[in-house]
């Protein structure tokens, strides 16, 4: 009798784990749906005509076939390779110069148990919760009037360090505190080893879940960035891809069928590269996002 009550009992159970599988499976393709019907319209209206994507903006086909004319005529109007190329210098230098720096940073605020490594990890947390709009205005008054640095990309690939460096530290530091074993380090100090070449030996190697995850989530940012470039570049040639799309909204008149295919061509690499690098995505901020 209790043989029976028991296996009925782990019948109810699995039954109940399978149902509330089924629900989170139902829940998470109507999430997908929901953040896939922007991109899909993106993708469908940059194949039609203009008057045809202001009438019937939900048709997947044009009336008269797919428009891929739009796509020729956004590449060349836009100078894809030229925005494209600044992009691509923009954020690879960017976030290579974030990485060192904020690995560096972090190992020693980590290492070192001082007070001022341990008040300057709470002002870089402290630093991630001010918004960018709150100092954007000072920032540009004293590079743009006082110094005169604007229109420059070195100006703005050191303005993303400064403002990522916060977040990336605070992956890197979770990550060393809790997947770096001190022992490691402890037996290269024993063999002679120095500081530097303790980080960049043994500690660097280690940190390749993070820093990938760093990469692409800094890449994600950065690249898709509108407001703090359009602020910076303000000379054509300097432009990158976000901004460069600006060119088909006109003051009285848009050209949505080139700003669909544009914004296409935009997202269409990051797109690639978060396919190939998602799976370090989890399980580096996992790793990293750890308490003291």
């Amino acid at each position: 009798m209790n043989e029976l009550k028991g296996s009925q009992g782990s019948e109810n159970i699995g039954a109940s784990a399978r149902i509330w599988s089924g629900i989170k499976t139902v829940f998470a393709f109507l999430l997908f749906v929901v953040y896939m019907v922007p991109f899909v319209l993106v993708l469908i209206n940059s194949l039609k005509q203009k008057v045809n994507i202001i009438k019937t903006p939900l048709k997947f086909v044009d009336e008269a076939g797919p428009q891929i004319s739009n796509y020729v005529d956004a590449f060349n109007k836009m100078g894809y390779f030229q925005a494209f190329g600044n992009s691509l210098i923009i954020t690879g230098c960017s976030i290579v110069l974030l990485v060192v720096c904020s690995s560096m940073c972090a190992y020693i605020l980590v290492r070192r148990n001082y007070k001022a490594c341990r008040i300057s990890y709470y002002l870089l947390i402290s630093y991630m919760v001010v918004p960018f709009q709150v100092i954007m205005i000072p920032v540009l008054a004293i590079y743009g009037n006082q110094f005169h640095l604007l229109n420059n990309r070195l100006i703005l690939i050191i303005m993303n360090v400064a403002y990522g460096t916060g977040f990336a530290t605070f992956l890197m530091y979770g990550f060393i505190k809790s997947s770096v074993p001190l022992a490691l380090e402890e037996a290269a100090l024993i063999d002679g080893a120095g500081v530097f070449r303790i980080y960049s030996g043994i500690v660097l190697p280690l940190l390749k879940p993070i820093l990938a995850t760093n990469m692409i989530l800094q890449t994600l940012g950065l690249w898709n960035d509108y407001l703090l470039p359009s602020l910076v570049l303000g000379k054509e040639s300097l432009q990158t891809l976000p901004i460069r799309i600006r060119a088909f909204n006109g003051t009285f008149t848009s050209d949505y069928g080139l700003m669909m295919a544009a914004l296409v061509m935009c997202v269409t690499p990051i797109i690639i590269l978060f396919i190939f690098m998602q799976k370090y995505i989890v399980g580096g901020i996992v790793s990293g996002a750890v308490k003291e």
